[in-house]
């Protein structure tokens, strides 16, 4: 494998994120883009030696560069089947729970996740998770964008909102409806990725990888995670 000085003289990685906090987002006060993922993979280019770009943008932008911009990497994202064979993945750069929010005040009570196909459920356009739930038979109504849903639930336009639990939590805070949503379900356990052109040296690849793993064995990651209150 070559140095990894030998990755910094090749073309530099563009990086994008969506808005996707607390594991990925802009500060509004200092136009910095943050997030314990953000800063997790900033810590993997530094020891890999690189010096990428890094950009906000939205999910479908986002994946069209990944998709055709040779060295450009969308994070924090879900691996999903449908999408493996057109991208390279480093992670799992950390874990995160999918759940239904509902309104406090409801009182109906679901056993399991399946209880809420007669629902609509919210998502957003392109969200994997909404599409998925959409082809096998759930009432998903799409959101231009994820922060719509908080209103839509608390004005009865949805019964519930799939999303990731931490990243809902966040945005109903932000948006001061957090006492108002409780979570009514789990879906799953899932996985966030780094998703990379096709093109992109196979070895690098494989050294994100490797220090990713090198920074969940030496302690760098959970010091991350406690910096946002997270562990």
């Amino acid at each position: 494998m070559p140095s990894r000085s030998a990755y910094a003289q090749a073309t530099s990685i563009r990086l994008y994120i969506q808005e996707f906090a607390p594991f990925t987002h802009t500060d509004t006060k200092t136009g910095e883009i943050r997030g314990y993922v953000t800063e997790k993979v900033q810590e993997i280019m530094k020891r890999a030696g690189e010096n990428p770009s890094l950009t906000s943008t939205s999910l479908a932008r986002g994946l069209y560069a990944a998709q055709n911009e040779e060295n450009a990497c969308l994070f924090a994202f879900r691996r999903t089947q449908e999408r493996e064979k057109y991208f390279q993945w480093v992670g799992p750069l950390t874990t995160d729970h999918w759940v239904l929010y509902g309104r406090k005040n409801d009182s109906r009570v679901l056993k399991r996740f399946e209880d809420a196909k007669p629902y609509a459920i919210g998502s957003y356009k392109n969200a994997a998770t909404g599409l998925q739930l959409a082809e096998q038979g759930y009432n998903i109504q799409f959101a231009g964008q994820d922060e719509d849903n908080p209103r839509l639930l608390l004005n009865n336009r949805i019964d519930y909102w799939i999303v990731s639990e931490l990243h809902g939590l966040y945005i109903a805070q932000q948006q001061g409806y957090a006492s108002d949503i409780v979570k009514a379900t789990r879906y799953k356990h899932i996985e966030l990725n780094m998703l990379c052109h096709l093109a992109m040296d196979k070895q690098r690849i494989d050294l994100f990888n490797k220090l990713n793993k090198e920074l969940d064995n030496d302690g760098t990651t959970d010091k991350i995670l406690r910096k946002y209150g997270i562990r």
